[in-house]
C-alpha cells in the first residue's frame, strides 16, 4: 500500500533526494521528461510553478514487472512514467519540497532506501502536469507516484511520454546537449582563424 502526502511545489519543483548528500545542481539531466536527475538527487519536474501535488510512495525489494498487457494497463491513467537511477550514500532517499513554510511541518513520507546506502532505481509516473502549467494554484490536481527498489546504476528510460510539458522538458535537454561548450566553440574558432 502507498504511502501519499500532499507536497508544496516551488519553481515547478519538489526533490526526491539523500540526506545531506551532495548535490551538484550544474549537472542535471532533465532528459527523461519527469525529472532534472543528478547524481543523489532529482528535482521531480510539476507543471505547476506553485501550488501543491499529491506524491505516493512506494519502496520496492526488485523492479515492478511491465510484461502483461494487465500491467501496462495500469500505466494508462498516467500521462509520463519513466526511470532513473540515484546513487544514495547515505540510505536517506526521501522525498522533500524545496523549501517550507513558517509554521509548515516537514512531509510525513517514509524514507524510500529500504536497504540502506547504495544504487536505486526510481519509476516516477506523474499526471496533470499540462492543466496548470506554469500557474500558481493551490490545487493542481496533479499526481506523482514514485517507487523505489535497489538496483546498479542504468541509463535513463523513458516508458511512457504523452505530456507537452514532458516534451518541453525533453527539448530544451536535447538543445542543451547539442549546443557546443564555450570551450569548444572557441577551439573551433582559433582551427578557423589558423586556416
Amino acid at each position: 500500500m502507498s504511502d501519499t502526502a500532499s507536497v508544496y511545489v516551488q519553481d515547478h519543483s519538489f526533490v526526491l533526494g539523500d540526506a545531506d548528500a551532495e548535490t551538484p545542481f550544474e549537472a542535471m539531466d532533465y532528459s527523461t521528461g519527469v525529472a532534472g536527475v543528478m547524481q543523489s538527487a532529482a528535482l521531480l519536474y510539476a507543471g505547476v510553478d506553485r501550488g501543491y501535488v499529491t506524491v505516493s510512495v512506494d519502496a520496492a525489494e526488485a523492479r515492478p514487472a511491465l510484461e502483461t498487457p494487465q500491467q501496462w494497463t495500469a500505466l494508462a491513467e498516467w500521462d509520463d512514467v519513466a526511470e532513473i537511477s540515484l546513487e544514495i550514500p547515505n540510505g536517506e532517499l526521501r522525498v522533500d519540497q524545496l523549501e517550507y513554510r513558517p509554521g509548515e511541518t516537514r512531509i510525513e513520507l517514509p524514507v524510500l532506501s529500504a536497504a540502506g546506502p547504495g544504487s536505486y532505481r526510481v519509476r516516477i509516473h506523474a499526471s496533470g502536469r499540462d492543466r496548470h502549467f506554469d500557474q500558481a494554484v493551490d490545487d493542481s490536481g496533479e499526481s506523482f507516484h514514485l517507487v523505489v527498489w535497489p538496483q546498479p546504476p542504468a541509463p535513463p528510460l523513458i516508458i511512457k511520454a504523452t505530456s507537452a510539458c514532458g516534451y518541453g522538458l525533453r527539448l530544451n535537454q536535447n538543445a542543451r546537449s547539442a549546443a557546443p561548450s564555450a570551450e569548444t566553440a572557441a577551439g573551433d574558432q582559433r582551427n578557423q582563424d589558423e586556416r
